[in-house]
């Protein structure tokens, strides 16, 4: 079922010269076509969310807000809905005709019981020294035991960038199924599996070196030695404008 686009609000990221001017472009555009287009401050209030500047604008923003994201990157950007040459062809037909949603899969994960925020994209701990940490990790009844230089946990949206590096599969990003992979793990004794979206993952840092756990690129927290990583699909979804 479409929606009539009404309102958005424009969240840029600033430290891009580009999207600054392409800011203003694309808000003369939504007033010509009487949409209202209401400051970052009120972006709660907005019917819509327009992110300009990339994959990143889209990962920083996600937490802040619940509303569906039409989103514009560079050339370079793999999940946006458009990019700064082609935007105006994506808008229209939204504007002429109205928007769905599409719904992405987001990981929810407790850091020693501590919750992080949600991941679009994974969920990682990573060696902050140039050493190996010692891994237990429990899916439902399988358990398993092998050193890497990290792991991280793939939503099916995230399965094409890191975890694919990795050695990942890339995923169909409407999959609610996610994917744990290991980073450079020793023997390759760990390959990379693909979990239901119904099961809980467990893993156990036994490691005594420094670690970071990493959301989406954005959010970090320092790891304490010997901690333990919950993760599982979260009930909240990413909604993107179709």
């Amino acid at each position: 079922m479409t929606t009539k686009l009404l309102s958005v609000s424009l969240l840029l990221n600033n430290k891009k010269k580009w999207a600054k001017n392409l800011s203003i472009q694309i808000r003369n555009f939504l007033i010509n076509n009487n949409i209202d287009v209401l400051s970052e401050s009120c972006a709660q209030s907005a019917q819509v969310l327009i992110t300009i500047g990339g994959d990143g604008t889209i990962l920083y923003h996600k937490s802040k807000f619940s509303q569906p994201i039409f989103a514009i990157g560079s050339q370079s950007s793999f999940i946006c809905n458009a990019c700064e040459k082609d935007w105006q062809k994506k808008l229209e037909p939204i504007i002429k005709n109205g928007f769905e949603t599409e719904k992405r899969t987001m990981l929810s994960s407790w850091l020693d019981n501590k919750r992080l925020p949600d991941a679009l994209n994974e969920v990682v701990i990573r060696n902050r020294e140039h050493r190996i940490l010692n891994l237990r990790l429990f899916l439902g009844k399988k358990r398993f035991v092998f050193q890497a230089d990290g792991i991280l946990f793939s939503t099916a949206t995230g399965s094409s960038a890191y975890a694919y590096s990795c050695g990942g599969s890339e995923m169909n990003p409407l999959s609610k199924d996610y994917q744990v992979v290991a980073i450079a793990p020793y023997r390759r004794n760990f390959s990379p599996m693909i979990v239901p979206s119904s099961m809980t993952c467990e893993a156990h840092v036994d490691s005594t070196c420094t670690a970071d756990a990493v959301i989406d690129g954005q959010y970090e927290v320092a790891v304490k030695r010997k901690c333990t990583l919950v993760i599982k699909v979260s009930k909240r979804e990413f909604l993107f404008v179709r």
